[in-house]
């Protein structure tokens, strides 16, 4: 008779160390998350909403707040960090509520196809307006077209990190028409590599 209590003393101390060792495991994770925290804990800190009065562009566009494009173009119908709008038509990708990536997908056009020329004039309306091509780029065998511009209103409305480890300013145009003929656009920050 006298094992069974000290089997249950054994067990009792047993489960209690164990016990002891999750509520330990369970304060290195919490201490990880306070030193860790997720991007979009610190995108919520970090990332305060601009007060842009103007856009850059004829219409929102690359570099331009959140706000302007829900506005301009509707409902998002994604998340905030990669939005879409207009159908499939346009995905932006915001970083401190600037669009940093904006592709256009011209085979969800709501207003149906676009000649080349209308394409064109599109996409201009949506660079800023104090753009200046730098370098213009076509592969016909791919059908592609990469467009480098710089901008002095981009580089003074956008942070200096969203443009990576290229100059400030810096945005690229990449025109890409598949081989059924329907063309994709992106504009982006940065420089083409």
């Amino acid at each position: 008779m006298k094992r069974i209590p000290v089997l249950l003393l054994l067990a009792f101390f047993l489960t209690a160390g164990l016990a002891g060792c999750k509520a330990d495991d369970e304060k290195i994770v919490i201490m990880e998350d306070l030193n860790n925290p997720s991007r979009e804990k610190i995108r919520a800190k970090t990332q305060t909403d601009p007060n842009a009065r103007h856009i850059l562009s004829v219409q929102p566009g690359i570099g331009d707040v959140r706000q302007h494009f829900d506005n301009a173009y509707g409902e998002n119908i994604a998340d905030q960090e990669i939005s879409r709008y207009m159908g499939e038509f346009m995905i932006v990708t915001f970083e401190a509520h600037r669009a940093v990536n904006v592709q256009y997908q011209f085979a969800y056009h709501p207003g149906g196809e676009l000649s080349d020329k209308e394409i064109f004039a599109y996409l201009d309306e949506r660079i800023p307006q104090d753009s200046i091509k730098v370098k213009e780029v076509n592969d016909g065998n791919l059908d592609q077209r990469i467009i480098q511009y710089r901008s002095n209103s981009l580089a003074r409305s956008v942070a200096k990190v969203s443009f990576r480890r290229d100059e400030p300013g810096t945005f690229t145009v990449s025109i890409f028409k598949n081989e059924r003929g329907k063309v994709t656009a992106t504009v982006s920050l940065g420089q083409a590599r």
